[in-house]
Protein backbone atom coordinates (compact mmCIF):
# COMPACT_ATOMS: atom_id res chain seq x y z
CA UNK A 1 0.00 0.00 0.00
CA UNK A 2 1.18 3.69 -0.95
CA UNK A 3 2.40 6.01 2.19
CA UNK A 4 2.30 9.64 1.66
CA UNK A 5 5.83 10.78 2.65
CA UNK A 6 4.82 14.50 2.06
CA UNK A 7 4.91 17.44 -0.48
CA UNK A 8 8.97 17.10 -0.17
CA UNK A 9 11.60 15.18 -1.90
CA UNK A 10 13.18 12.94 0.21
CA UNK A 11 16.96 13.48 0.14
CA UNK A 12 17.68 10.07 -1.01
CA UNK A 13 15.58 10.61 -3.83
CA UNK A 14 17.16 13.91 -4.59
CA UNK A 15 20.89 12.44 -4.95
CA UNK A 16 19.66 10.08 -6.65
CA UNK A 17 18.03 12.46 -9.82
CA UNK A 18 21.55 14.12 -9.11
CA UNK A 19 23.44 10.74 -9.97
CA UNK A 20 23.17 11.45 -13.59
CA UNK A 21 22.35 7.79 -14.27
CA UNK A 22 18.89 7.76 -13.42
CA UNK A 23 16.28 6.97 -15.92
CA UNK A 24 12.61 8.32 -14.57
CA UNK A 25 9.13 8.05 -16.46
CA UNK A 26 7.10 11.27 -16.52
CA UNK A 27 3.39 10.98 -17.27
CA UNK A 28 1.56 13.94 -18.57
CA UNK A 29 -2.02 14.50 -19.89
CA UNK A 30 -3.09 14.73 -23.62
CA UNK A 31 -5.50 16.83 -24.93
CA UNK A 32 -8.08 13.41 -24.78
CA UNK A 33 -7.40 13.52 -21.06
CA UNK A 34 -5.23 10.36 -21.69
CA UNK A 35 -2.40 9.14 -19.80
CA UNK A 36 1.36 9.79 -21.85
CA UNK A 37 4.32 7.96 -19.84
CA UNK A 38 7.87 8.31 -21.32
CA UNK A 39 11.63 7.98 -20.10
CA UNK A 40 13.62 10.93 -18.99
CA UNK A 41 17.34 9.89 -18.82
CA UNK A 42 18.08 13.78 -18.32
CA UNK A 43 17.20 15.02 -14.78
CA UNK A 44 17.80 16.51 -11.78
CA UNK A 45 16.93 18.32 -8.51
CA UNK A 46 18.25 21.24 -7.66
CA UNK A 47 16.01 21.12 -4.22
CA UNK A 48 13.50 18.62 -2.54
CA UNK A 49 10.51 20.93 -4.37
CA UNK A 50 12.00 21.25 -8.02
CA UNK A 51 12.58 18.52 -10.45
CA UNK A 52 14.28 19.54 -13.72
CA UNK A 53 14.40 17.57 -16.81
CA UNK A 54 15.46 18.32 -20.55
CA UNK A 55 12.74 17.09 -23.72
CA UNK A 56 12.75 17.15 -26.96
CA UNK A 57 10.92 20.36 -27.65
CA UNK A 58 8.32 18.30 -30.10
CA UNK A 59 7.83 15.70 -28.23
CA UNK A 60 4.38 14.58 -27.02
CA UNK A 61 4.88 15.40 -23.74
CA UNK A 62 6.29 18.63 -23.98
CA UNK A 63 2.82 19.42 -25.97
CA UNK A 64 0.58 18.13 -23.50
CA UNK A 65 2.52 20.37 -20.82
CA UNK A 66 1.67 23.43 -22.76
CA UNK A 67 -1.61 22.15 -22.34
CA UNK A 68 -2.17 20.41 -18.62
CA UNK A 69 0.60 20.67 -16.51
CA UNK A 70 -0.64 17.82 -13.93
CA UNK A 71 2.25 15.79 -14.18
CA UNK A 72 3.71 12.81 -12.53
CA UNK A 73 6.83 11.47 -11.95
CA UNK A 74 7.75 7.38 -11.47
CA UNK A 75 11.19 6.62 -9.87
CA UNK A 76 11.91 2.73 -9.19
CA UNK A 77 16.13 2.74 -8.12
CA UNK A 78 18.50 2.80 -5.27
CA UNK A 79 18.14 1.21 -2.25
CA UNK A 80 14.70 0.25 -2.55
CA UNK A 81 13.13 3.81 -3.85
CA UNK A 82 10.03 3.29 -5.62
CA UNK A 83 8.45 6.87 -5.46
CA UNK A 84 5.28 8.24 -7.12
CA UNK A 85 6.02 11.99 -7.29
CA UNK A 86 2.86 13.83 -8.31
CA UNK A 87 3.48 17.78 -9.89
CA UNK A 88 3.09 20.44 -12.03
CA UNK A 89 5.06 21.16 -14.86
CA UNK A 90 6.48 23.93 -17.28
CA UNK A 91 8.23 24.76 -19.80
CA UNK A 92 11.14 27.04 -18.51
CA UNK A 93 13.51 27.21 -20.92
CA UNK A 94 12.79 26.79 -24.61
CA UNK A 95 14.69 26.54 -26.48
CA UNK A 96 17.69 24.71 -24.36
CA UNK A 97 20.97 26.49 -25.64
CA UNK A 98 22.66 23.11 -25.28
CA UNK A 99 20.15 21.96 -28.15
CA UNK A 100 18.12 23.89 -29.64
CA UNK A 101 15.72 20.82 -30.12
CA UNK A 102 15.02 20.57 -26.99
CA UNK A 103 13.37 22.26 -23.66
CA UNK A 104 13.82 22.79 -19.88
CA UNK A 105 11.26 21.42 -17.98
CA UNK A 106 10.42 22.67 -14.70
CA UNK A 107 8.47 20.40 -12.52
CA UNK A 108 7.07 21.51 -8.85
CA UNK A 109 6.56 18.63 -6.28
CA UNK A 110 3.62 18.66 -4.82
CA UNK A 111 2.81 15.42 -3.15
CA UNK A 112 5.71 11.99 -2.49
CA UNK A 113 4.51 8.81 -2.16
CA UNK A 114 6.76 5.65 -1.46
CA UNK A 115 5.35 3.00 -3.52
CA UNK A 116 7.76 -0.18 -1.76
CA UNK A 117 6.19 -3.30 -0.95
CA UNK A 118 7.22 -6.25 1.66
CA UNK A 119 7.15 -8.89 -1.61
CA UNK A 120 10.17 -7.04 -3.25
CA UNK A 121 12.88 -5.37 -2.89
CA UNK A 122 14.15 -2.70 -5.70
CA UNK A 123 17.83 -2.78 -5.76
CA UNK A 124 18.60 -0.96 -9.41
CA UNK A 125 16.36 0.92 -11.91
CA UNK A 126 16.77 0.99 -15.24
CA UNK A 127 20.54 2.14 -16.54
CA UNK A 128 21.52 3.45 -19.88
CA UNK A 129 24.56 3.08 -22.03
CA UNK A 130 25.60 6.08 -24.55
CA UNK A 131 25.30 4.99 -28.52
CA UNK A 132 28.07 6.96 -29.78
CA UNK A 133 30.73 9.79 -27.89
CA UNK A 134 28.43 12.83 -29.42
CA UNK A 135 25.64 11.04 -27.41
CA UNK A 136 27.70 11.40 -24.23
CA UNK A 137 28.79 14.30 -25.15
CA UNK A 138 25.14 15.88 -25.94
CA UNK A 139 23.77 14.37 -22.68
CA UNK A 140 26.69 16.04 -20.74
CA UNK A 141 26.24 19.09 -22.08
CA UNK A 142 22.37 18.94 -21.17
CA UNK A 143 23.00 17.95 -17.57
CA UNK A 144 25.64 20.82 -17.58
CA UNK A 145 22.65 23.64 -18.94
CA UNK A 146 20.11 21.63 -16.56
CA UNK A 147 22.52 22.28 -13.28
CA UNK A 148 23.45 26.09 -14.37
CA UNK A 149 19.55 26.40 -15.16
CA UNK A 150 19.39 25.22 -11.36
CA UNK A 151 21.95 27.28 -9.67
CA UNK A 152 23.46 23.30 -9.32
CA UNK A 153 27.20 23.20 -8.48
Amino acid sequence: MSKILGDRLPQEVVDLFNAKVTTVVLTTVTAENEPHAMPIHVVCAPNDKTVLMALLKNHQSTENIKNNSSAMITVMDGEDIAAGIKGTAKIAREPMEANKAMVIIEFTVKEVKSDTTPTVIVTQGVRFKHRSEKTEGFLNSAFNELYQYGNMS
